[in-house]
């Protein structure tokens, strides 16, 4: 193997994934190429680095863990759940009361769409055009319609 290749393996000679033969030419050349050696020493540091350090106990945990659940009263965790039920209909009847008025009294901002703006202005001069100019048969009632219409807006 040539010098390139056994670096390659390094990884795989440190976890012990090598065939036989192949492990022992890394094994030799480790033996006599200081860079490769050093590698693998890097390998190994940051192995350790990476190991799980063993989960220590407190004296005591255990014991202080059982005598709470051997405490425990589920009868103050169903009283828990039922001390608080009313707020959730008050909070929902609170928000549509807030959203009502906000409706009503025209706070929420209103869509604004161009293009309907522009038509409507366009078909309410049509009309008047038709009025004033005489395209329409009934003129005079026409325009007080519009002019009744318009106190509505």
């Amino acid at each position: 193997m040539t010098h390139d290749e056994i670096k390659k393996n390094l990884s795989a000679y440190h976890d012990g994934e090598l065939p036989f033969l192949e492990m022992l030419a890394v094994k030799t050349h480790l033996a006599v190429c200081a860079e490769c050696f050093s590698e693998l020493s890097r390998l190994r540091d940051l192995d350790a680095l990476l190991t799980p350090a063993p989960a220590v106990t407190e004296q005591g945990f255990e014991a202080a863990v059982m005598a709470r659940i051997i405490d425990h009263d589920p009868e103050t965790d169903a009283r828990a759940l039922y001390t608080g039920w009313w707020k959730v209909p008050a909070l929902a009847l609170a928000s549509c009361a807030g959203y009502a008025v906000c409706v009503e009294t025209g706070l929420l901002p209103a869509g604004y769409d161009p293009l309907a703006s522009a038509l409507a202005a366009q078909s309410e001069a049509q009309k008047l055009s038709s009025v004033l100019f005489g395209n329409s048969r009934a003129g005079s009632e026409q325009m007080l319609a519009m002019l009744l219409d318009g106190d509505k807006k």
